[in-house]
């Protein structure tokens, strides 16, 4: 697999008075094409900095932020605008969607910074409304919508600009459990049918288990990384060593 984002001996140093906090502490890893990986930690374990260092939007103290072959640490603010409208899809806690525009019009906004036309860009967004299921719901405003259909319009204007990574901050902190489960199934069909690289952070372990690969982070330390595919592999093998015993039993009696 292709390596998307690579991050080597990545530091975020802070000071606060006479001491220096350590908010990143020496990150080595690799997030591949394709994949769904979930960052988690509790409040302060530096999950929020780490993406922001991956998304550009703070500069590391020390290391290196490669993503889609880009030096991203090496970027100015301009070329950073433009390589996040080129590469990136975000998805946030609260939405962040516009209260005078219906829904297809907020899936549509990111394209008007790269000048496609109106006609073109109202076509793409319906598609990705139809995408997340929410073709119906096109012309609503944002509070004639759920918040679950708000946070699928948010998914569907991440997807619009056919993004090589998505990054999601607390996609469904704003939602009941319900509705989470369904943004999050969402989510891992998204990445799944679509081939997108998606980076969630979350404090919500249930949550992270919808992930390939989950990150955990303590004091700016990854400290274990889990696979669950290599879970889901190891079910697979399971159900069918015993659907296997089963078959033998019955041929026995």
């Amino acid at each position: 697999m292709k390596a998307v984002i690579e991050v080597s001996d990545l530091y975020k140093l802070y000071r606060v008075g006479e001491s220096v906090v350590r908010a990143l502490d020496g990150l080595d890893f690799k997030i591949y094409e394709g994949e769904f990986c979930a960052i988690v930690g509790t409040s302060g374990s530096g999950k929020s900095t780490l993406l922001n260092m991956l998304a550009g939007l703070e500069k590391p103290t020390k290391g290196e932020v490669i993503i889609a072959g880009s030096h991203i640490e090496k970027l100015s603010e301009d070329q950073l605008v433009t390589f996040r409208r080129d590469n990136v899809g975000f998805i946030f806690q609260s939405f962040h969607l516009m209260g005078t525009m219906n829904a297809m019009e907020n899936v549509a906004l990111p394209l008007t910074f790269r000048r496609i036309s109106k006609a073109k860009r109202l076509k793409k967004a319906e598609e990705m409304l139809d995408l997340v299921n929410l073709r119906k719901h096109k012309n609503h405003m944002p509070n004639q919508m759920s918040g679950g259909q708000q946070q699928r319009v948010g998914v569907a204007r991440a997807l619009v600009v056919d993004p090589k990574i998505i990054f999601a901050d607390e996609p469904t902190g704003n939602l009941d459990s319900h509705t989470s489960q369904e943004v999050m199934e969402l989510m891992q069909k998204v990445v799944r049918e679509q081939k997108k690289t998606l980076v969630m952070v979350t404090h919500d372990d249930h949550l992270a288990s919808y992930a390939d690969r989950i990150f955990h982070i303590i004091d700016g330390k990854i400290v274990k990384i889990d696979d669950n595919r290599d879970a889901e592999k190891e079910k697979i093998a399971a159900d069918t060593k015993n659907q296997g015993e089963g078959k033998e039993d019955l041929e026995h009696e």
